[in-house]
């Protein structure tokens, strides 16, 4: 996980300019990018899915070997799971394996 502060990739009336992180990839590294619908999915209790979770799931599925399109399949059912099949904001990610050259 990159420490990065949450920043919109256009400024959407704000005026201010996006935050830019850089971070060099290696071969094997992968990618996760999510909107806040993914952490911010809250359960029938409230409880939010959360950062925390969606970095357990990931990491656990990631250990598995599992092919990205399959975690990332197993990780939609999961977020959908919590809320009753039924998303209440926008949800988007994307995974990706970096398979280019070494920085």
């Amino acid at each position: 996980m990159l420490p990065t502060p949450t920043a919109l990739p256009v400024t959407m009336g704000d005026f201010r300019p996006p935050v830019v992180v850089e971070e060099a990839l290696e071969p094997g590294n992968h990618v996760l990018l999510h909107t806040d619908g993914v952490t911010d999915a809250r359960s029938s209790r409230g409880e939010p899915f959360g950062v925390d979770r969606l970095t357990d799931f990931t990491l656990r599925a990631l250990a598995d070997n599992r092919p990205l399109p399959e975690t990332a399949r197993r990780l939609v059912h999961a977020i959908l799971a919590g809320q009753d099949d039924t998303l209440t904001d926008d949800a988007t990610l994307i995974m990706l394996r970096w398979n280019g050259p070494a920085h």
